[in-house]
């Protein structure tokens, strides 16, 4: 052999036992906080940013219609339907974020025949993902802490 390594095996039985309490992790509290951050974010986006998730300004409203508008209309934010629409479905693996109302897919991706150009709110930016990431590996270090 041109080239080995020597392995002491006496704290085995302590690294077995905590991944076998990392096998039994829930991570469905861990989608659900991973959720709710995605879900503050948007918000933000849809009451403060009025930006797309590349970090494009949203286009502004055409002339005919804001004339139609007042004072407190704001772009996707007119009553405030849209969000306190958003929801978040939350399995062992995964999550989403979205809207059930039929006019937030038309602002997601636009409507091109009815001259509505797109708007995106959801989706995760660099700054959103540095945050989930953030949020996910202090999870991580909870969970490896108590199975220590």
């Amino acid at each position: 052999m041109a080239v080995g390594a020597a392995l002491d095996l006496r704290g085995i039985d302590r690294l077995n036992r905590v991944l076998l309490r990392l096998t039994k992790v829930d991570t469905q509290e861990a989608m659900g906080a991973l959720a709710n951050l995605v879900e503050s974010q948007t918000r933000a986006r849809l009451e403060d940013d009025k930006r797309s998730p590349d970090g494009n300004l949203w286009p502004a409203w055409s002339d005919s219609y804001a004339a139609t508008r007042h004072g407190n209309h704001r772009l996707l934010e007119n009553e405030g339907h849209l969000i306190d629409s958003l929801v978040s479905v939350v399995r062992e693996d995964g999550a989403e974020v979205g809207s059930n109302l039929v006019y937030a897919s038309t602002h997601q991706y636009g409507d091109s025949r009815r001259g509505i150009p797109q708007r995106a709110f959801l989706g995760v930016n660099d700054d959103d993902l540095f945050a989930l990431e953030a949020a996910l590996n202090a999870w991580a270090d909870t969970i490896l802490e108590d199975a220590a």
